[in-house]
């Protein structure tokens, strides 16, 4: 579906709920898109919890950043996107303490510890080097 058609569906599904106010559940809220997921109500905390810890285990630096950057490319074009990223990224270089780029590709490279697509790097190994 295109991205046009997927926000049409979704401001149909909000004016509808919207206008008329019937109840749904967490799932149906996934469906539509006003939430990201639903979980059981007994997997509430857990869950909860679990996806709080996810962000904590980021360089705040390279979070932070990736954050703002989300938020800018949307209305630029590509090349205007290439640029900005490609300053997001220096910004990020320039005042990241933690060396987040040395340490990850010594834990890619060098230790063959770190797959970069399916974690973060290990800060806390990071932090003892």
């Amino acid at each position: 579906m295109s991205k046009k058609l997927v926000e049409a569906v979704r401001f149909r599904d909000a004016m509808l709920y919207a206008c008329t106010g019937p109840t749904f559940d967490g799932r149906r809220a996934a469906e539509i898109g006003l939430v990201n997921f639903a979980v059981a109500k007994e997997k509430l905390r857990e869950e909860t919890v679990a996806l709080a810890r996810e962000p904590m285990e980021k360089n705040p630096e390279v979070l932070r950043a990736t954050k703002q950057a989300l938020r800018a490319v949307r209305t630029m074009n590509d090349d205007q996107a290439f640029d900005y990223l490609a300053a997001k990224a220096a910004e990020i270089k320039l005042h990241d303490t933690e060396n987040a780029y040395h340490h990850g590709l010594k834990q890619v490279i060098d230790d063959k510890s770190y797959k970069p697509t399916f974690s973060a790097y290990d800060r806390e190994k990071a932090s003892r080097a």
